[in-house]
C-alpha cells in the first residue's frame, strides 16, 4: 500500500475544553465546514486563546494533505475544564465515535503545546499517531506590549486568592526587615525571612488556614481549648526532656532519663488533655448531646492515667521495683471507668435522647 493510499485523520485536541467554554459548541466536530465555523466563532469569542490558532493550523494541515492527494478527514475533540482523568476519558470516548464514522490508518496530531499533547498515549491506544505538529504563536516584542503584559500580571495579583501570598508575604518580609533594622538586629534578617517564608509554605502546603476557618466556624470553643491544650502539651514535653537531660548522662543513664521525662511531663500533659476534653464537654453540653458522658469518663480516666504513669516511672528506672502500685491503680482505674460507662449507658436521660435521635 502506497503512503498516499492511506486514510489520514487530522486531529486537534482541546484537553481543557476552552472552545466549549467560550462558544458553547459541543464536540466532537467532524468535517472541514464544522471545524472552520467553530474556529471562526472561537476566534471572535476568545481571540487571545492559543487554541484558536491551533484549530486554524489543523485546517491548514488538512488542506495541504488534501492538495497532495491524501484521503483525509479533519476533526476536533475536547476534554473537560478540570482536566486530568475525566478529560482523558472524554477524549477517548469522542475519538472512538470519530473512528466509527471514518476508518483511518493513522492520525496527524496538531496541538499548541505540551498540555494537549498529554493525550497522545490515549490516542495511540486507539489508532497510530503518524505525526505531531506543534503550533507556536508568534508574539510582537515591543516595549509597549511588555508594559501591557506587566500591567495585566499586576492586576492579576490583586485578586484575593493571589494577593495574600503574592503581596502579603513580601509585605510581612519588608516590615520584618524594617523592625530588625530599627532594633539593630539586621544580621538576623536571613533567619527572619526563613521563618516567615517557611511558615507560609507549611500553612499553605497543609491547607492549615482553611482548616482553621472550618474549625472556627464549627466551634470556636473547641478550637480555642484545642490550641491551648496543644501549647501546654508541647511545653510539658519540652520541660520533661530538658529536665531529664540536665539530671542524666546519655546514653549511659537512658532508663533514668526516660523515667524523669515521664515524671516531669505527666502533670502538664494531663492538664493539656483535660483542657481539650473540657472544651469538648462544654460544646456537647451546649448542643445537649446525649454523648456528653464520653468527655466526663475521659476526664476521670486522666486522673488514673497520671497515677499509672507515676507508678510506671520507677519501674522503668529499676525493673526490680514493686509492681503493686501500678497494678492496683490500673485495676481501680479500669473498674471506675467501666462502672461510669455502665451507669451512663443505663441512665434514661442519656439513653432516651440517644434512642430518640436515632429514630429521628
Amino acid at each position: 500500500m502506497s503512503l498516499k493510499s492511506k486514510r489520514v485523520l487530522v486531529l486537534n485536541v482541546d484537553k481543557d475544553n476552552d472552545i466549549g467554554v467560550a462558544t458553547g459548541i459541543r464536540t466532537p466536530l467532524i468535517g472541514r465546514e464544522k471545524v472552520l465555523s467553530a474556529a471562526t466563532l472561537f476566534a471572535i469569542k476568545s481571540p487571545e486563546d492559543s487554541d484558536t490558532n491551533s484549530i486554524f493550523a489543523t485546517i491548514n494541515t488538512y488542506d495541504s494533505l488534501v492538495q497532495e492527494g491524501y484521503t483525509c478527514e479533519i476533526a476536533v475533540i475536547a476534554g473537560t475544564e478540570e482536566g486530568g482523568f475525566k478529560a482523558d476519558i472524554k477524549v477517548a470516548s469522542e475519538l472512538e465515535y470519530i473512528l466509527k464514522t471514518f476508518q483511518t490508518d493513522g492520525v496527524v496530531f496538531v496541538s499548541d503545546g505540551a498540555a494537549d499533547e498529554q493525550v497522545i498515549p490515549t490516542i495511540q491506544s486507539k489508532v497510530p499517531v503518524i505525526s505531531v505538529k506543534r503550533v507556536f504563536v508568534q508574539q510582537e516584542k515591543s516595549v509597549e506590549e511588555t508594559y501591557v503584559l506587566f500591567y495585566r500580571y499586576l492586576k492579576k495579583l490583586a485578586e484575593p486568592q493571589l494577593s495574600r501570598v503574592a503581596l502579603g508575604v513580601p509585605g510581612v518580609l519588608v516590615l520584618a526587615l524594617v523592625a530588625l533594622y530599627l532594633a539593630n538586629l539586621l544580621n538576623y534578617a536571613l533567619l527572619a525571612a526563613g521563618v516567615i517564608i517557611g511558615s507560609v509554605l507549611v500553612i499553605k502546603g497543609f491547607n492549615m488556614d482553611s482548616s482553621l476557618k472550618s474549625a472556627w466556624s464549627e466551634s470556636p470553643i473547641k478550637l480555642i481549648t484545642s490550641v491551648i491544650g496543644l501549647i501546654i502539651s508541647s511545653v510539658a514535653i519540652y520541660r520533661g526532656i530538658s529536665l531529664g537531660l540536665q539530671a542524666t548522662t546519655l546514653p549511659e543513664e537512658l532508663a533514668k532519663f526516660a523515667s524523669l521525662v515521664l515524671i516531669h511531663t505527666i502533670d502538664l500533659l494531663i492538664i493539656g488533655f483535660a483542657i481539650y476534653l473540657g472544651g469538648s464537654l462544654v460544646v456537647k453540653y451546649l448542643e445537649e448531646s446525649p454523648k456528653i458522658w464520653h468527655q466526663i469518663v475521659g476526664l476521670v480516666s486522666l486522673v488514673f492515667i497520671r497515677q499509672i504513669v507515676i507508678a510506671a516511672a520507677p519501674i522503668i528506672e529499676d525493673p526490680n521495683a514493686s509492681l503493686i502500685p501500678i497494678i492496683v491503680t490500673s485495676a481501680l482505674g479500669v473498674t471506675v471507668c467501666a462502672l461510669m460507662v455502665i451507669i451512663f449507658s443505663m441512665t434514661p436521660r442519656f439513653r432516651g435522647k440517644e434512642l430518640a435521635r436515632r429514630k429521628s
